[in-house]
């Protein structure tokens, strides 16, 4: 399975025993990651398929010849091929489907596809609980909630305990899943757009439609970034100059103040996460960790310890991450006032749960399989 993400694209080699027809587990998974992602390439094709190929390549030194045919290779696109003009998203897609087709892997007409947001969601909230051993527990309400932080979109799910949730909530967020004879209601949304990536850009003042589209005439400026910061910020194979304000204008007053306009009003608050227990990956993870918060192999904060960090890095800036401001602010903001999570609620921080990869790809690929 390749995650084709608007920052990289990931390689996930899953490999399984069959112990019955319902019964599968996984053994290991080896793991390959290359920058940029694939919507970095929309002016040429030729040269993204190029660089998934060396992906293939990998999965090919890993699966065993004599199992080449029957394993099945997919790839699905997430938010940076979401947000390209579709006709430039399809050529991409085709070409790395002619990289497939030329691979011994077993190839289907839907392997490489632009994967709906809510499905992003979905699979990986079966990724986290899958790996924790709740799915098909007799224990009730034995699932956590899943916060995935990509590039150019974010996903919330969880499995509402109670059913006033799912009767408040927009028709749209709310999704039966059966999952090994088990049904799960679940509380599902993806917000393009407000990936870090993404956010990072319309806080500097650009527009959702304009991401990946145009190039910006001047530099972008922002609160958010050091003082005497002059840079470059690349995403999606666009280069942006990006400039700090001057002294008196910047830190995390301004900045915290950009972060709300981005969220508030825009993201729908289920009472219930104030009480559900929640898993966070991707740059959730990410940022906590570049910033002192956890370790390596993660642990568990605050919700408040965001706004804490963010608050003692733009009064004095990391000198390797000149943008770690303005993305503790975002995130405490899309946290708090965007999703409606207390200050003090707990949420688990991980990059591998018993050595794989939180994301989607685990769950994707399960589906897959089915």
């Amino acid at each position: 399975m390749i995650d084709a993400g608007s920052t990289g694209s990931r390689l996930h080699v899953f490999k399984f025993r069959r112990n019955s027809e319902d019964d599968i587990t996984l053994v290991s998974e080896k793991f390959e990651s290359i920058k940029p992602g694939l919507s970095s390439y929309a002016d040429d094709p030729d040269e993204g398929a190029a660089s998934i190929r060396g992906l293939v390549q990998i999965a090919q030194e890993v699966v065993p010849v004599a199992m080449q045919r029957t394993t099945p290779l997919a790839l699905k696109a997430t938010a940076g091929l979401r947000m390209l003009p579709e006709a430039k998203a399809q050529t991409l897609l085709d070409k790395v489907q002619e990289v497939f087709e030329a691979s011994p892997f077993l190839v289907r007409k839907d392997s490489v596809v632009v994967m709906n947001g809510l499905d992003e969601g979905l699979f990986a909230w079966f990724t986290v609980n899958f790996l924790i051993g709740a799915l098909g527990s007799k224990e009730k309400h034995s699932t956590k909630g899943a916060l995935d932080l990509g590039g150019g979109s974010t996903q919330i799910t969880f499995s509402p305990r109670d059913k006033e949730t799912l009767r408040s909530s927009p028709e749209s967020f709310v999704r039966p899943v059966t999952i090994f004879h088990k049904t799960y209601m679940l509380y599902v949304h993806s917000y393009l757009g407000f990936g870090l990536m993404a956010a990072r850009l319309r806080m500097m003042g650009m527009e959702t439609e304009d991401i990946n589209r145009r190039s910006v005439k001047g530099s972008l400026r922002s609160a958010c970034l050091p003082a005497d910061f002059r840079g470059a910020f690349e995403h999606s194979g666009m280069e942006y100059p990006v400039s700090g304000l001057p002294e008196g204008e910047a830190g995390f007053g301004a900045c915290w103040a950009a972060a709300l306009a981005m969220v508030s009003r825009r993201i729908h608050q289920p009472d219930e996460v104030r009480q559900e227990p929640f898993y966070a990956f991707s740059y959730y993870f990410d940022r906590a960790k570049e910033s002192g918060m956890i370790g390596e192999e993660g642990g568990s904060l605050k919700v408040s310890k965001f706004k804490q960090r963010a608050e003692e890095v733009c009064r004095k800036p990391l000198p390797e991450y000149p943008f770690m401001c303005m993305d503790l602010c975002y995130i405490s903001a899309l946290l708090q006032e965007g999703f409606g999570f207390n200050p003090n609620n707990v949420l688990m921080l991980r990059k591998k749960i018993d050595g794989v990869e939180t994301s989607w790809a685990l769950g994707a690929t399960f589906r897959m399989l089915s």
